[in-house]
């Protein structure tokens, strides 16, 4: 791991800001994300893993390392807020993860950044988290929303209706979605339609993150570096990929973006360090 931290070391924070066409520092910048199957491993819609749900120390690898490096970029301009349809003791349960994993913020209460409170015999995943998405965009009226979620129960509707909400008042905010690939499409989870991204482990996500600049070099390469090793260990490999996700399937991998290795000092090393990522999670995947 030494070539990792020596060339987390010798990253520039600056060679980011100097990359054209990024998405950095607008007014309002809003991170929402979904829990359950997409930061924590939980296996909902598995028969065989629902004991995953109620634990609090199950976080997909690097993914509370993503999420703080972009809250840190974002700084006093963004905003990190967990949207969960997760009824009752579940409920709770999420905010014991995410005090425990050390997912931002990290000051205050993380309490006061779940939306939660779904009433489940009157209202459904899908149009609660809807309702509510639509209620924070207009509450804060961001420039970009950056919504993650998975493929496992509604968060595709949820983040799709946002969407046509935001397009009926004229594209007035940037809204992306990123879609955790974890179910097999057509067979446990649902196809990821266009308009959403598909992303398989925080290593992908965090290269999508660099692209569009809400992430540092520094981070990036720290996640690549936990990705690589933790997907090459047998034991610490179930936290990349746990042994109820259907991943064969999964094929689209990000590129990094040219301009920022061009600004990288050791580029070859990073992109070396992806490649292996990429290696060792599609041998995992293999047969899943």
């Amino acid at each position: 791991m030494n070539h990792i931290k020596k060339l987390a070391g010798c990253l520039s924070f600056t060679a980011m800001l100097s990359v054209p066409g990024t998405d950095l520092f607008a007014a309002r910048n809003l991170l929402i994300s979904d829990i359950d199957d997409t930061i924590k491993i939980s296996g909902i819609n598995s028969m065989n893993t629902a004991g995953h749900a109620f634990g609090t120390d199950n976080e997909f690898a690097g993914m509370s390392i993503l999420y703080n490096g972009c809250a840190a970029v974002f700084a006093a301009a963004g905003k990190t807020e967990y949207l969960t349809a997760a009824p009752g003791e579940l409920d709770e349960i999420g905010i014991d993860f995410l005090r425990m994993s050390g997912f931002p913020p990290q000051r205050g209460d993380i309490k006061d950044s779940i939306v939660s409170g779904r009433d489940p015999m009157t209202e459904g995943p899908g149009e609660f988290k809807a309702r509510e998405l639509i209620r924070i965009y207009e509450r804060e009226k961001p420039e970009l929303m950056i919504l993650v979620g998975d493929n496992g129960e509604q968060d595709i509707y949820a983040y799709g209706e946002l969407m046509k909400h935001v397009e009926g008042q004229n594209g007035a905010a940037r809204v992306y979605s990123f879609i955790h690939h974890v179910y097999k499409p057509g067979a446990n989870g649902l196809e990821i339609p266009a308009g959403h991204v598909p992303f398989l482990t925080s290593a992908d996500l965090a290269v999508q993150f660099a692209n569009h600049g809400w992430l540092d070099e520094a981070a990036l390469t720290r996640i690549l570096g936990e990705i690589e090793y933790d997907s090459g260990n047998r034991e610490l490999a179930k936290q990349v990929v746990p042994e109820f996700m259907e991943c064969a399937t999964f094929k689209a991998w990000p590129k990094l973006n040219q301009k920022i290795l061009a600004q990288t000092p050791d580029a070859s090393a990073i992109s070396g360090i992806y490649e292996q990522v990429k290696a060792n999670v599609n041998d995992l995947c293999r047969n899943k």
